[in-house]
C-alpha cells in the first residue's frame, strides 16, 4: 500500500467515525411557547388579560395575570408522558394583576414530544373560559 492509499483510507475511516458520532448525538433543542389571551370586543382587542409560557429546557411552565379585571388567569398544558399516556395539567394565577404561578416541577416530558399550551381568563373558579388562545411547542 502506498502513502496516497494509506492517507485516503485513514481519511475515510476518520470521516465515517465523525459521522457516527454526530448521528448518535440526540437533538436536545425544544421549542418554547409564549401565548397571550386578549380581551376582544367586536373587532378590536383591548388588553392582554393572561399570558402563559412553556420553557422546554427543564419542562417548566407558568401563567401570569396581566390585567386588573378581578378575573383569574388560567392555563393548560397537554402532552404525551413517558408512559405513552396523554396528560393535561392546569395552573391558575389568582393573586391579581401582575401575579404569576409556576408549574412543571418534577415533570419530565420526553424530548421531541409536542406540547399544547392554552391560556384564558375567567371569573372565579367555576367561571367560563374567555378569550382562549392556543400555541404549540416541543419538549
Amino acid at each position: 500500500m502506498n502513502r496516497v492509499s494509506l492517507f485516503r483510507n485513514t481519511a475515510t475511516v476518520g470521516t465515517a467515525a465523525a459521522a457516527l458520532i454526530l448521528a448518535a448525538t440526540p437533538s436536545l433543542a425544544g421549542t418554547d411557547v409564549r401565548v397571550s389571551s386578549y380581551v376582544c370586543a367586536h373587532v378590536a382587542c383591548a388588553y392582554e388579560a393572561a399570558e402563559a409560557f412553556f420553557i422546554s429546557d427543564g419542562d417548566d411552565w407558568k401563567v401570569c395575570d396581566r390585567y386588573a379585571d378581578g378575573e383569574r388567569a388560567k392555563m393548560s398544558i397537554t402532552f404525551v408522558n413517558g408512559n405513552g399516556s396523554t396528560e393535561t395539567d392546569y395552573l391558575e394565577a389568582t393573586g391579581g394583576a401582575g401575579s404569576c404561578v409556576k408549574g412543571g416541577v418534577g415533570t419530565n416530558i420526553p424530548e421531541g414530544h409536542k406540547v399544547t399550551v392554552k391560556v384564558w381568563h375567567q371569573n372565579g373558579a367555576q367561571g367560563t373560559p374567555q378569550d382562549v388562545a392556543t400555541a404549540y411547542g416541543t419538549a
